[in-house]
């Protein structure tokens, strides 16, 4: 189930605080994609039943990749370079709610408000998916943030960026996908500039994929793909018949079937 609602430009967790734009032009410029932001956004937010987060789950990244392929899409896989913590729940799926950021330089200490505020306002049941863009070497976050993530109930958090103190993030158990690790933190070096606005984070197929808020985000031991959340029903019923004839071809091959055989016979392999 889906409902719109209209945010007028700029509420403050939706406009880069007092960065103007020109800004983000000049940082993209640097040699990443432009992001559109128009002066009005509509933003579905949805409520995503517990079978459909499991439907997808159980057939799998991989699985929904295939379907992407046979509905003529890019698949929107991110990056290669992402990794799982060792935690015990290693996949999760749940709508994405984007956060954006810049390699900014500041000198006085304090913390990043716009950073804190979008974690405050995370509702039950969303992916964190954390573009840092530019982020060279220092962690989008560590142990504290990642409790307050928790806290509030996230399905599992994407990182196109850095996090620190692993060991505890594995006992803490939050499941998260990861591009780096470090000890460095952020503070002074790289601050958040936009939440809950389309977002552009690195690909595995393609460069770059763009995420909107609400899109359905799965990760799993394959890796991280999106799915536009207009499209959440379509994939759905697409990949439970793409699984279940996977299975199926997989028996025959135990079996002994011949290969090119079970190719005529279901299409794919």
């Amino acid at each position: 189930m889906c409902f719109s609602i209209r945010l007028a430009l700029p509420p403050p967790l939706l406009q880069a605080g007092n960065a103007p734009r020109q800004g983000w032009e000049n940082h993209f410029s640097k040699g990443f994609p432009p992001l559109d932001y128009p002066p009005t956004l509509e933003v579905k937010m949805s409520t995503t039943d517990s079978q459909t987060l499991k439907s997808l789950l159980d057939a799998g990244t991989a699985v929904i990749s295939d379907v992407s392929d046979n509905l003529g899409l890019p698949p929107q896989s991110l990056d290669t370079s992402l990794f799982g913590l060792e935690t015990p729940a290693r996949s999760f799926a749940g709508p994405a709610y984007t956060i954006a950021g810049e390699s900014h330089i500041w000198k006085d200490g304090s913390g990043d408000r716009k950073k804190l505020a979008a974690i405050d306002e995370m509702t039950p049941g969303v992916v964190p998916v954390w573009a840092g863009s530019d982020i060279k070497g220092v962690c989008c976050f560590g142990d504290l943030l990642s409790e307050a993530m928790k806290a509030r109930g996230c399905a599992g958090v994407v990182v196109d960026g850095g996090v620190r103190d692993m060991a505890y993030l594995r006992e803490m158990g939050l499941p998260m996908m990861v591009r780096y690790r470090t000890p460095s933190q952020a503070i002074g070096r790289w601050h958040v500039t936009e939440v809950q606005n389309t977002i552009k984070v690195r690909g595995a197929v393609q460069d770059w994929v763009s995420i909107n808020p609400g899109d359905m985000v799965v990760a799993d031991d394959d890796g991280v793909v999106v799915i536009p959340q207009d499209m959440v029903d379509e994939f759905v019923q697409k990949a439970l018949a793409w699984a279940d004839k996977d299975q199926n071809a997989r028996q025959d091959i135990k079996e002994g079937a011949l290969l090119l055989d079970t190719l005529d016979k279901y299409g794919h392999l």
